[in-house]
């Protein structure tokens, strides 16, 4: 049950972050959204950097989880990486969100800031890509490619495309996303 109930605190602290900003982030507010006695929250996660490193956890685990997931049922990268995106940007927008707001909280903290920085892409996984499809640099174009990633969600999640983005994952949404992942994809090789 403990690492339930510290799983949902962290999925909870997420939530908070996204709707209503880092610094609404508290053990009371975690207790008062869960509907659990005052004092639960800070039962698990004494301090509130101890919070913020819950959230931290959460999204870390959620992306590799769901990219598994992917993993499996996809072989063509571009369409596995659109599809993630897509994820990213409907059913997993609170994380994605409550990840840029975390990574300005957490600048003088080293240890959370680069999990959150690494957290939606592994670059040794797309380094894996490029090897395998003889690439001459692989090291370069995965960073390459993360960074065309993440601008695609920027742009799509708070940037200028935010406004008109419908929310939802739909196949002409992966669509789009996979037009550039593509054509990046074919110009490294």
């Amino acid at each position: 049950m403990t690492g339930d109930r510290r799983h949902l605190i962290g999925a909870c602290a997420v939530t908070i972050i996204a709707e209503h900003g880092p610094r609404a982030l508290t053990h009371r507010a975690v207790d008062a959204a869960m509907g659990i006695p005052q004092g639960s929250t800070s039962y698990y996660f004494r301090t509130r950097e101890a919070l913020l490193a819950a959230a931290v956890q959460h999204i870390v685990e959620r992306s590799r989880s769901t990219f598994d997931e992917l993993l499996e049922t996809n072989s063509d990268p571009a369409t596995l990486i659109a599809r993630y995106l897509g994820d990213l940007l409907s059913r997993r927008r609170d994380e994605l969100i409550a990840r840029y707001a975390l990574l300005l909280e957490t600048r003088s903290n080293r240890e959370l800031h680069d999990a959150l920085a690494q957290s939606l892409f592994s670059t040794a996984k797309a380094q894996e890509i490029f090897v395998r499809h003889g690439v001459k640099n692989p090291e370069s174009a995965a960073a390459d490619l993360v960074s065309l990633l993440e601008g695609l969600i920027f742009d799509r999640c708070i940037g200028a495309r935010s406004t008109h983005t419908h929310h939802t994952e739909s196949s002409e949404s992966i669509l789009q996303l996979r037009i550039p992942i593509d054509a990046y994809l074919r110009g490294a090789r």
